[in-house]
């Protein structure tokens, strides 16, 4: 994965993440990678379509771009 110059704070979630995932992201109002970090871990792995995979996809993505879950 290579960094894309993006507005600060708009850092899309990256195009691999399973579509049900990115649908349950979408629905909680998660569209950038600077939203997803406010959530926070706990509150991510509660939500449905968060297996295993996706969550280290979107852990590899946050860490690519200096982010990291919130406290939770």
């Amino acid at each position: 994965m290579t960094k894309k110059s993006v507005q600060p704070g708009r850092t899309p979630i990256p195009r691999g993440i399973a579509s049900p995932a990115r649908r349950v992201l979408a629905h909680s109002g998660v569209e950038t990678l600077e939203q997803l970090a406010q959530l926070g871990m706990r509150q991510m792995t509660e939500l449905p379509g968060m297996c295993p995979k996706t969550m280290a996809q979107l852990q590899d993505a946050l860490d690519e771009h200096g982010l990291g879950f919130a406290a939770s």
